[in-house]
């Protein structure tokens, strides 16, 4: 009897528990546990335009890429690189006032886009009829991107590239004319909306909207703004060329910058070697009677091209392919000036382009800065900036 009255009781104090915590959610539903928050599906694409500045009689610049990527911060707080499979070759001259759809993924609505990466693996240009390898100011870039809030099931993430390519003229032991070309770039991204179902096809080609023109030049100006080429100075000394240009993040985003471009008159130089022979009277071995040294005056570049590494300022001129291994520097380079920082781009040194047949015996044209010349500088970067400077002894 005993045992029958405890188990009777105790069901009943169990079924009043519940009933009692029953009474108590229905009261207060914040108590119920959170269900795993599900996000829409957003489509969002990447898409390039291109409107590249590039001396008289281009008529072709091709540039193949890789490796694209955007920095993403999702809603449930990872943050995380996501690989995006996009590779492939594109002529930017089809790109002027249209853009190019190069691969379209799936995001979750309410992530952030906030960086964009890719890879130049190679810049072909066609001027005046002859094709020329390009080389590139820098290899892999890493852009911001504006207003990056992934908040509709369509929309996507347009890349400015805009670069300059830059032509530089010198000759060769021969004295024959030369042509190097590098390709600087300038590069803002935004995410923009309101698309439709053709930007979904990867490889379209769509002119580009008013409004989303609008935000990239908004974009451009907001740089523009926040970093400032606050001094700069040139100075010569004999073949020696230093140059120091000092900038200032005043906005409240990292600024990077790929490099700078120095445009003016410049002196361009060359000195070599030529063996004298002599056949002696007896017998008809030649005999090394010594060496001369000729100086000869170039034709003068008009720009010249510098690579960013850290604050370290590097000039970079293009090549021919099959020279490459002389010539041409692929390290990955770029500054990244944090908000409310400042750095002193610095070079020093001689500024000198080695020919495809230059040896030892055959040393490298001599460019320097005319005294009392005014140059512009053009930083290139997350937009741009320009700068006069005076060349001082």
């Amino acid at each position: 009897m005993s045992r029958t009255w405890t188990l009777k009781y105790g069901t009943a104090a169990v079924v009043a528990a519940l009933a009692i915590i029953a009474v108590s959610l229905l009261a207060n539903p914040s108590m119920l546990p959170s269900p795993s928050p599900t996000y829409a599906a957003a489509s969002f694409t990447v898409m390039l335009t291109d409107p590249p500045t590039v001396p008289a009689g281009t008529t072709l610049l091709n540039l193949t890429y890789s490796d694209v990527a955007l920095h993403v911060a999702y809603p449930n707080g990872t943050v995380a690189w996501l690989p995006v499979t996009a590779s492939g070759t594109v002529n930017l001259f089809s790109l002027i006032n249209m853009s190019q759809t190069l691969a379209t993924i799936t995001l979750p609505i309410n992530s952030t886009v906030d960086k964009i990466q890719f890879t130049i693996d190679d810049v072909k240009a066609v001027i005046n009829g002859i094709t020329y390898n390009v080389t590139a100011l820098s290899n892999t870039l890493v852009i911001n991107v504006a207003d990056g809030y992934v908040t509709e099931t369509l929309s996507g993430v347009l890349l400015d590239f805009n670069p300059t390519l830059v032509q530089i003229q010198a000759t060769d032991a021969d004295g024959v004319l030369v042509d190097y070309y590098v390709l600087v770039p300038s590069a803002t991204a935004v995410v923009v909306k309101g698309l439709s179902a053709d930007h979904l096809r990867v490889g379209t080609i769509i002119k580009i909207g008013e409004n989303h023109r609008v935000r990239l030049m908004r974009v451009v100006e907001k740089f523009k703004k926040n970093v400032t080429i606050v001094s700069a100075s040139l100075s010569v000394h004999g073949n020696t060329t230093e140059l120091l240009v000092t900038l200032q993040n005043e906005g409240d985003f990292a600024f990077r910058v790929f490099g700078l471009t120095l445009h003016g008159e410049f002196n361009a130089t060359r000195n070599w070697e030529r063996r004298a022979w002599e056949i002696h009277h007896r017998g008809d071995w030649p005999g090394w009677l010594g060496r001369y040294r000729v100086t000869y005056e170039m034709i003068h570049p008009r720009t010249i091209p510098f690579k960013a590494n850290g604050s370290s300022l590097v000039p970079l001129f293009g090549t021919r392919r099959e020279h490459a291994h002389d010539l041409k520097d692929t390290t990955l380079s770029a500054l990244t000036l944090l908000p409310e920082g400042s750095v002193t781009l610095n070079f020093s040194g001689v500024i000198a382009l080695q020919t495809e047949h230059d040896d030892i015996d055959n040393p490298a044209m001599v460019i320097t800065p005319i005294v009392g010349e005014t140059y512009t500088l053009r930083l290139m970067g997350e937009g741009f900036q320009t700068f006069t400077v005076e060349a001082t002894s």
